[in-house]
């Protein structure tokens, strides 16, 4: 090859590549596959171990209040979904599922006298394809007094907003 023609190759790959390096960051994702034609978002919510006291009253709560903070700014309805609800497995619904465990408080070992409450968060929908492989980290805070009251715990509200904004795509915090 003669040197005009290395030349020529040289100056032409040049171009592309130092547009490549002085350009900015380029972020680019990939839509959850679960949020794809969804026009409702369901909250179902768990709370174990079955045998303790006040559990369907304390899920209940939980529910209405994930329900609450995740409708904040939600482009679609959001609405409390029933264990065996129809809704759970609507083409048109992906659902918020909360899985909470109450530890039982014992000072002696952790100094901490209240009962712990552990959840995660992660979508589900029955017409999707599953697209996720991990979801929102799990959290631990003490079991709030009152989970109907906003605000009346802010260690549980700062993580389950946490939480929401890792895993509800109108919630997750965008990059500069």
């Amino acid at each position: 090859m003669s040197p005009i023609r290395q030349f020529l190759a040289w100056a032409c790959a040049l171009t592309p590549i130092g547009a490549m390096i002085s350009s900015g960051v380029a972020t680019a994702s990939t839509p959850v596959l679960a949020w794809d034609g969804a026009k409702r978002l369901g909250v179902q919510c768990l709370v174990d171990p079955d045998r303790l006291p006040d559990r369907r009253k304390i899920q209940a709560a939980l529910c209405d209040h994930v329900r609450t903070l995740a409708a904040d700014e939600a482009p679609v309805p959001v609405v409390v979904l029933a264990p065996g609800d129809p809704g759970l497995i609507a083409a048109d619904t992906a659902v918020l599922l909360v899985h909470a465990n109450v530890q039982p408080g014992d000072g002696a070992k952790t100094g901490a006298e209240a009962p712990l409450l552990v959840f995660s968060l992660r979508v589900f929908r029955a017409t999707a394809a599953p697209s996720e492989l991990f979801s929102a980290a799990p959290r631990a805070v003490p079991l709030p007094g009152d989970l109907h009251t906003a605000g009346a715990s802010p260690s549980f509200d700062a993580a389950l907003q946490a939480a929401l904004a890792e895993t509800l795509p109108w919630r997750s915090r965008r990059t500069p």
